[in-house]
């Protein structure tokens, strides 16, 4: 799971009925759907599940930082139990792999921004002191007129070929692991902007920002604190975009007033990137009707942490090899029990979710199933641990300890689709766990940062299964010898039990425009 907590009708062969009605009377497509059998919910085991966890979360894999040769290896592992268990392999060329490039980003030596003001001279800015390139901003150089953008102060002027000055934070939020200022500057590009100038607060006049800013181009950093991206991610905007420090946007904002005479500036961005190859695992359970196997019921996981830095491992056992592990017992599931839903069901071990869900991103621009035929998403992600963490009052988020919460498991994102609800809760009788479905809003987002939100950002219905945080996340003590096994067992049946259930379904779930409550 991510580490900012804190900064945290189908074509049918009967008639169709509601969801909920469906379910309660227990109606299935055709005679080919089958039920889980018992052979395939019992090979689901908590030895089982140990014995994988343990294996993913070891020294032999070293954290699975992004990047790294030893997270490559955990995806040949997970291809391999996939293959074992006959899943087809619905990766890249006929492959379990669905493989794209990532990258580093490097500042070059050839970053400049020069303004001409009102006053008869040209004012060369310091890289590094006085503005600095995002590590996502396209190379180029762009010269023209600046307009101050103020959605404050309408009217808003026109940003038409123009370079377009906006301050910090005052662009969408709706997605917080992805960077704000590439929305509001793919906005303004939207617009007509040919670059974007982004200004710091001009009341908070110290340079440290953009000094830190100038930190995430080292080179030297480890896995866990390198930021990245993905080569051609059509998130980005497509033009250069920098940052300036409160110091000069304390100068540079009254020179663009609308009374004061035409500002000019300079840019030019230099960010060398370095790329290397990583992959999502996708792992196929084809579905039984003839039409309908068309649709698609996905399970995910990621299976991406932290790595390793100065001698130390972030072992990553529960975040996310629980989750990890759950999506190689389900994939057993269907191997051992031989039924088959009607619709597909597709495994997704996915990548760099530690870097901004950047697998799951990747995986919903390209799909292996069209979007409008992913009928439900389920995200195993932080499922072996108890919950365990001091009380947020503002966020809605309560004291939680350990010693409650040994047969506990949040469900996020139900209430955009209450029709998962009533899966999971008709499900849960066979398996006997406290499922609580709440954290939907507030609680400092974590709806928004694991991989379940790529899906939710399309209006898929998706949640996110989670036990909760505890003291150990994020660090090398979140360790194998941790997990509460018993209840990773329980929590992977329910997934399988709740999964079936909705490929099986004659109607999909529905999603719902849910807003927070008052």
């Amino acid at each position: 799971m991510l580490h900012h907590f804190r900064r945290l009708q189908p074509k049918t062969s009967v008639v169709v009925l509601s969801f909920s009605a469906v379910l309660a009377t227990c109606i299935f497509f055709t005679s080919a759907a089958q039920s889980p059998t018992a052979a395939g919910l019992n090979s689901i085991r908590a030895e089982e599940l140990r014995e994988k966890l343990t294996y993913i979360a070891s020294e032999k894999f070293k954290g699975r930082g992004n990047g790294t040769r030893e997270l490559n290896q955990a995806a040949e592992y997970i291809a391999g139990i996939f293959e074992r268990n006959g899943l087809k392999p619905a990766g890249n060329d006929g492959k379990y792999f669905q493989t794209f490039d990532m990258y580093t980003s490097n500042l070059g030596p050839g970053n400049s921004l020069m303004l001409k003001t009102g006053v008869p001279s040209n004012t060369k800015l310091k890289v590094r002191a006085d503005f600095i390139p995002e590590a996502w901003s396209v190379n180029g150089t762009v010269a023209g007129q600046m307009v101050f953008v103020d959605k404050k102060s309408p009217p808003v002027p026109s940003v038409k070929g123009k370079i377009a000055v906006v301050l910090e934070g005052t662009g969408p939020t709706d997605d917080p692991e992805f960077p704000q200022n590439a929305t509001l500057a793919r906005g303004l590009e939207n617009d007509g902007a040919i670059a974007v100038i982004v200004a710091e607060d001009p009341s908070e006049a110290d340079r440290n920002r953009i000094v830190s800013l100038a930190e995430a181009f080292r080179d030297d950093l480890p896995t866990r604190l390198t930021a990245m991206g993905v080569v051609d991610s059509p998130e980005y905007p497509k033009i250069p975009v920098i940052v300036v420090s409160s110091s000069v946007a304390r100068d540079l904002i009254p020179e663009l007033r609308p009374s004061q005479p035409k500002v000019e500036a300079a840019i030019t961005v230099d960010v060398q990137r370095k790329t290397f190859k990583t992959q999502n695992v996708l792992g196929l359970v084809e579905g039984t009707d003839p039409n309908l196997k068309a649709e698609v019921m996905i399970v995910g996981a990621h299976y991406d942490h932290d790595g390793e830095a100065n001698g130390q491992i972030w072992y990553g056992a529960d975040d996310n090899g629980s989750g990890t592990s759950a999506l190689l017992e389900i994939a057993e599931a269907f191997g051992t029990g031989t039924a088959r839903p009607a619709r597909s069901v597709l495994l997704c071990a996915f990548t760099g979710e530690e870097k901004g869900m950047l697998g799951s991103r990747y995986y919903v621009s390209h799909p292996a199933f069209p979007l409008n035929r992913t009928v439900a998403m389920f995200q195993l992600d932080m499922v072996g641990r108890n919950e365990d963490h001091s009380s947020d009052p503002p966020e809605g988020v309560p004291e939680e300890k350990a010693a409650d919460n040994t047969n506990t498991l949040n469900i996020l994102g139900s209430a955009f689709s209450p029709d998962l609800k009533t899966v999971i809760s008709g499900e849960n009788d066979h398996v006997h766990l406290i499922v609580r479905f709440r954290y939907d809003f507030k609680a400092e987002d974590l709806l928004r940062r694991s991989d379940q939100w790529s899906f939710l950002a399309r209006r898929i219905p998706a949640v996110f299964f989670f036990t909760g945080l505890h003291p150990d996340y994020h660090t090398p003590r979140d360790t194998a010898a941790k997990i509460n096994y018993p209840k990773l067992e329980k929590v992977t049946k329910l997934a399988y039990l709740s999964a079936f259930q909705i490929a099986n379904a004659p109607s999909r779930p529905a999603y719902v425009n849910a807003v927070a409550p008052k």
